[in-house]
């Protein structure tokens, strides 16, 4: 029983990922390209944050970036860079 909860919990988690597509916008109005959004992250955001994807992206100079795209329900968007 206790592992059919912790699997329920786990994919209730896994839906609370950004969008994509606002993800992926907001992250090259930051200027970035090649930009792919991942999957959930467990790191990296603060905890009043209930979205938080982690991505892949390009800057400007070609260079390879890492970070997280976070949000909240009644808040912007925040993006954080490893």
């Amino acid at each position: 029983m206790r592992k059919l909860v912790a699997i329920a919990c786990l994919s209730v988690l896994a839906g609370c990922g950004v969008d994509h597509t606002k993800a992926k916008r907001i992250l090259e109005g930051q200027g970035l390209s090649d930009v792919v959004i991942g999957g959930y992250s467990w790191f990296g955001c603060g905890k009043e944050d209930t979205y938080r994807s982690s991505f892949t992206a390009k800057d400007a100079k070609g260079h390879d970036i890492r970070g997280v795209v976070c949000g909240g329900v009644l808040k912007g968007y925040t993006v954080r860079f490893d």
